[in-house]
């Protein structure tokens, strides 16, 4: 063989002895940990079953006390679901279901209430919520008597009623959660009735809170008006529950009055003074049994009154006995012409064309220029005095023009005042 084939044949020995596996070329599992190639550990081929992978990396473990990426604390054999980190490697927190011993008094999670509502629970800052009923009065809560009888004075809520706050309470008659008093149920939480006191809107048409039928307001909550039957204190002189004009109530619910004339004729020095004609008409009344016969008085002036400043001025009609309107009102009476002359005793004898003592002008005012017998003092020749003449409808009727002497006598306008 000749040198050069041993050579070669050497040759072929040592690459095929090169092919074989050489242990020290794969470092990773080969049981030695070799950081200079950057292994972390190498457990040979249990690598990839414990703590070192099949890449010869530690594999992280909870409670190695070693923070790793996946975990935001680890105390190691501290971990604990009530700890500050938890078995899920998790810093505790309120609100993550789990409580903290020491730290939280109770922990609900999603369900934490901001509030307190009386059914107890765990709050947003994981603390025990008070229970309404346990006989304890805690923040949040009004009374606590123990029990949740919502008969009693403490509901199960715990609160006081509240009127408005839509929840029907001892006491309540209704809560309909609102402050409109003018609905079916008002602000105190009563069901609206006629006689609250509050207009019950599209129900009443008033709602004045007491009793009383001759206001405004009637008690079925109507609103008066002339012609209800109804007499209106202060407003309406009366009421006979219709509107016809003319039946004695107006249909503005103005009385008639009645008029006469005396049925006798008067010296003025027997009069006396206004007051005594007064008193001689109201005689007249009383005697033809007229139970407000003090309510009549003379159409007479002197020297500083007249039935314009002591009469009361009527908004209904003047009649006389017969059922004859006289005039409409008192402006219709002072315009200068009656409706029909004045000419009827209270017996309904006519007494038309005699002489009416009166001193008044149509207006119903004084003359001024001293014509009234010496303030109806005097029957004496030389003192004179105005008249009128009955049945006249113009103003002859208060007013004849002409002046006569006191010694004659004359008759008296009487009307029914208030």
């Amino acid at each position: 063989m000749s040198p050069w084939t041993f050579v070669g044949l050497c040759l072929l020995g040592l690459l095929g002895a090169c092919t074989e596996e050489n242990p020290y070329l794969n470092v990773c599992g080969n049981g030695v940990p070799e950081p200079g190639v950057g292994e972390e550990c190498d457990d040979g081929d249990a690598n990839g079953e414990g703590s070192c992978s099949a890449e010869c990396k530690l594999v992280a473990s909870c409670g190695d006390a070693t923070v790793q990426a996946a975990e935001e604390c680890d105390l190691g054999e501290a971990n604990a679901d009530d700890g500050a980190c938890t078995s899920a490697r998790k810093l505790a927190i309120c609100g993550d279901g789990l409580v903290q011993a020491g730290i939280e008094e109770c922990d609900d999670g999603l369900v934490n209430k901001p509030a307190a509502d009386g059914k107890g629970g765990c709050s947003t800052k994981c603390e025990a919520l008070s229970t309404c009923g346990d006989g304890v009065v805690d923040p949040g809560e009004d009374c606590d008597d123990g029990n949740t009888d919502d008969d009693d004075a403490c509901p199960s809520t715990c609160l006081h009623p509240v009127c408005g706050d839509g929840e029907v309470q001892p006491g309540e008659g209704c809560d309909d959660g609102n402050d409109e008093p003018g609905d079916g149920c008002t602000n105190d939480c009563q069901h609206a009735a006629c006689g609250d006191g509050i207009v019950h809107v599209g129900v009443e048409e008033c709602d004045d809170g007491n009793d009383d039928n001759s206001d405004d307001c009637l008690t079925a909550c109507i609103a008066a008006t002339c012609g209800d039957g109804v007499l209106r204190a202060g407003v309406e002189e009366c009421d006979d529950g219709n509107q016809i004009p003319d039946d004695g109530c107006s249909d503005t619910c103005a009385r008639d009055r009645l008029v006469f004339i005396t049925d006798d004729s008067f010296a003025p020095g027997s009069l006396m003074s206004l007051f005594g004609a007064d008193n001689r008409c109201r005689k007249i009344a009383m005697d033809y049994g007229l139970s407000d016969f003090e309510n009549f008085k003379a159409w007479l002036s002197d020297g500083a009154d007249s039935p314009a400043d002591r009469f009361f001025h009527a908004q209904g009609r003047y009649v006389m006995v017969t059922g004859e309107a006289v005039a409409e009102s008192w402006a219709d009476l002072t315009d200068g012409e009656l409706l029909t002359g004045i000419d009827r005793t209270l017996s309904g004898e006519e007494k038309s064309g005699n002489a009416v003592w009166t001193a008044t002008q149509p207006s119903g005012e004084g003359w001024g220029d001293g014509l009234h017998c010496e303030n109806w003092t005097s029957s004496a020749p030389e003192a004179s005095g105005r008249f009128g003449v009955s049945g006249s409808t113009d103003a002859a009727w208060t007013d004849n023009g002409e002046p006569t002497i006191c010694v004659a006598a004359a008759r008296l306008y009487c009307f029914e005042q208030e």
